[in-house]
């Protein structure tokens, strides 16, 4: 028996956060894992495999239209979504009806028969249809009476290529004539790309690949076969192109992600970065620097796809060489040199720069061109650290030195064929000012770099936040800060294409009520904002929930799902207040008769990875370690109150019991032990009638054992025990079904 009760027109919390987790959160889950919890969920659900499905279509066209809505924060990757919902999503519903058939005897009628059935019940969703497509104009009503919504065609389309609809249903519905293949020409152009590659047909195949989604796991595809191939050929030049082109388009990357591990970028770049040599032959310098400015441009892009994504926090499983220049130089980016602890190869190569950038005349073709770009990239923090030390021996009073006076000493770093070196030493600036002051050199010559027109977009995206956090907190102790920060958010704005995001996206002290808000916004399925001034700060009244979204025709999105802040909480916080949190917010909720959608959504936090990192205390194992020994237990002794409290936790105990060992063999254990053996050790107990050596310990467990089994908490084993695949799998339940 099936306890969970969403209407179709509401997402399935949890189906709903597995969907945005996917298209938020980086690196994302690989297919296997996605389309195992998908069944094991269903499994926890007990739902129907068309019911199952409609919700999946929903909860992903839901994140698709609040990209087009108007609620602030809103847009800026509608393409991801479309990507998720033309590509992503049909491809994992395709193997998830592979995995159900090579369990089942089942021939392809009935799956034809299933996703038909799911795609007539899609068709009602008009409103939701119609918010997909904002490009479609005239009076709402008379959308939904009389036109086809895009998006609609563009799902049929991608379930006929999935092989889940027969083609006389397609082109039944489709009402025309249509061949089932919109790109033919797509193999000889991929391999025009990689034979024969120019600048002006890497960027027609690069730009063409975020709106041919009919095509676009192919394409990507030839992206990475592309990387791979010239990264271990060392064609600097093509390869070059290809990054600077994904470099400026965020959304690419997004997209990219959505199907592959960055590893499958990053290992080839990182092997290239480490060991390129220049030939020792070739001393034309033109040459040279526009070698190094392709060196330069492919470095860059491989740290803005570690930074973007935060996978520092696991270089281990991301990069193939620990003792490499690039995971070296990544956790040691600004750090500065004493002369003496170098060897005299890199001493020596320090003095030279030192010594050019002291006077006024150009820096010396020889020795650039004997630098090599991993030592430079190294030691530039060392040089400005010197250069800046030889400025002050000279007596150049900091109040008034100006961008002249340093220009012919520091505007050598802002050519392209040096300025990925860069980073590190904007990284060390930014230390400095920190420590000293605002009122230095250091802090006169990043502003000097910063402001300057021919600082590179690509190092911006890098040093953004430490650079920003500087200047926020200069309280007008700089000259002409508040230019020099305009100056540099329009340069990032510029960068990114999109808008420039706060340092402090979940300041510390608000955590907790966001936390809150969200957690409840998302239960409840509805958003209704109150009026704020300049609606600047956005406050959620979630006390009326709409609950029938399909007969709204202005709907707009019923969720706000922000995966980055319950990271940031769980981060922050820590495991411990994490899953006290969400058991506390599951017994509030479920006061109000909607503990279901709240158990949901805490189950997902628990089992589903929002951290991708070494540190084992914010893997879900843990998690669900705190919440079985500690959190579930006192929640039970102390904390519940009514029957449906207790059915709440019994629904997130039975999810939590289903999901957890996603891609993982029986030998997983949690501290030593089965998630199973761990259930059985700390929670079951409770509620069985066991015989103790005392009279009195008899009569107090009793009494306790009475009130767990026939009082609010009664609802717990309830929920447990309405679903016959737990009990397979724990089999001491069973005693409670009698």
């Amino acid at each position: 028996m099936a306890i969970f009760s969403d209407t179709l027109a509401l997402p399935s919390v949890s189906i709903m956060f597995f969907v945005y987790n996917l298209v938020q959160n980086r690196p994302v889950m690989n297919d296997d894992a996605a389309v195992e919890y998908l069944e094991k969920l269903q499994r926890a659900k007990g739902t129907f495999d068309h019911v199952f499905y409609v919700e999946l279509w929903v909860a992903a066209l839901t994140g698709l239209a609040e990209e087009y809505s108007d609620y602030p924060g809103s847009g800026g990757h509608d393409l991801l979504w479309k990507s998720f919902v033309l590509v992503k999503l049909p491809a994992l519903i395709e193997k998830l009806e592979a995995r159900k058939s090579s369990k089942l005897d089942e021939n392809e009628e009935i799956k034809y028969g299933r996703h038909e059935c799911v795609i007539n019940q899609l068709s009602g969703f008009r409103g939701l249809f119609n918010t997909c497509n904002p490009h479609l104009e005239g009076p709402i009503e008379d959308i939904i009476l009389f036109e086809v919504a895009d998006i609609s065609v563009d799902i049929l389309k991608a379930c006929f290529k999935r092989n889940l609809l027969r083609r006389e249903f397609a082109l039944r519905q489709l009402e025309l004539e249509w061949s089932g293949s919109d790109s033919m020409e797509i193999d000889s152009y991929a391999g025009s790309i990689l034979d024969d590659p120019n600048s002006d047909m890497i960027e027609k195949f690069v730009s063409e690949i975020p709106k041919r989604f009919m095509d676009q796991e192919s394409r990507i595809e030839t992206i990475l076969r592309a990387i791979t191939e010239w990264s271990n050929d060392q064609k600097l030049r093509h390869l070059s192109i290809l990054c600077r082109l994904l470099g400026e388009t965020s959304a690419l990357l997004d997209i990219i992600h959505l199907y592959h591990h960055p590893s499958k970028i990053l290992q080839p770049l990182e092997q290239l970065c480490n060991t390129w040599e220049r030939s020792n032959n070739d001393d034309n310098f033109e040459s040279y620097i526009q070698d190094c400015e392709s060196f330069g441009i492919i470095f860059l892009f491989f740290i803005n796809i570690i930074d973007r994504y935060e996978l520092y926090k696991n270089l281990k499983d991301i990069l193939c060489n620990e003792k490499g220049f690039c995971h070296m130089w990544i956790l040691q980016s600004s750090v500065v040199y004493e002369k003496r602890s170098l060897n005299m190869e890199k001493a020596n190569m320090v003095d030279y720069w030192v010594s050019a950038m002291s006077v006024t005349e150009d820096i010396n073709k020889e020795l650039i061109m004997a630098t090599n770009p991993r030592i430079f990239i190294e030691l530039t923090p060392t040089i400005f650290k010197y250069a800046l030390a030889g400025i002050n021996k000279h007596s150049i009073s900091a109040t008034t030195v100006t961008f002249e006076t340093l220009s012919k000493n520091f505007e050598f770093f802002l050519k392209p064929y040096s300025s990925y070196a860069l980073v590190g030493a904007i990284q060390w600036l930014c230390d400095d000012v920190f420590f000293k002051g605002q009122n230095t050199i250091s802090s006169k010559v990043l502003k000097c770099l910063i402001s300057s027109k021919d600082f590179p977009v690509s190092v911006a995206r890098l040093v953004a936040n430490k650079v920003m956090n500087i200047l926020d907190n200069s309280v007008g102790s700089l000259p002409s800060v508040e230019d020099t920060e305009t100056d540099f958010k329009l340069k990032l704005a510029a960068a990114n294409n999109e808008p420039v995001l706060s340092s402090s996206k979940h300041p510390y002290e608000t955590l907790f009520s966001r936390f809150w808000t969200m957690f409840k916004s998302i239960v409840y399925g509805g958003r209704q904002l109150k009026s704020t001034p300049n609606n600047m700060n956005i406050e959620y009244d979630i006390e009326s929930p709409q609950m029938d979204l399909s007969l709204d025709l202005s709907w707009r999105g019923s969720h706000h799902l922000d995966i980055s802040l319950f990271r940031s909480c769980l981060e922050i916080h820590g495991p411990k207040i994490f899953v006290d949190l969400i058991v506390e917010d599951i017994l509030t909720i479920s006061k109000k008769g909607i503990g279901y959608r709240a158990a949901e959504l805490g189950a997902s936090l628990i089992t589903i990875p929002l951290c991708y990192t070494w540190n084992a205390h914010l893997h879900p194992n843990n998690l669900i370690y705190i919440f079985f020994s500690d959190a579930l237990v006192r929640a039970l002794d102390r904390k519940v109150n009514l029957y449906v409290q207790g059915q709440a936790l019994g629904i997130l105990t039975l999810i939590v019991l289903i999901t957890w060992n996603i891609q993982s063999n029986v030998s997983t254990k949690i501290c030593g032990k089965s998630i199973y053996e761990v259930f059985i050790e700390h929670v079951l107990p409770k509620f069985q009638n066991q015989k103790n050596d005392s009279e009195n310990d008899i009569n107090q467990h009793k009494e306790t054992w009475s009130k767990l089994m026939y009082g609010p908490t009664r609802g717990f084993i309830d929920s447990l025990i309405s679903n016959n695949n737990l009990i397979e799998e724990v089999p001491q339940l069973a005693v409670f079904k009698s």
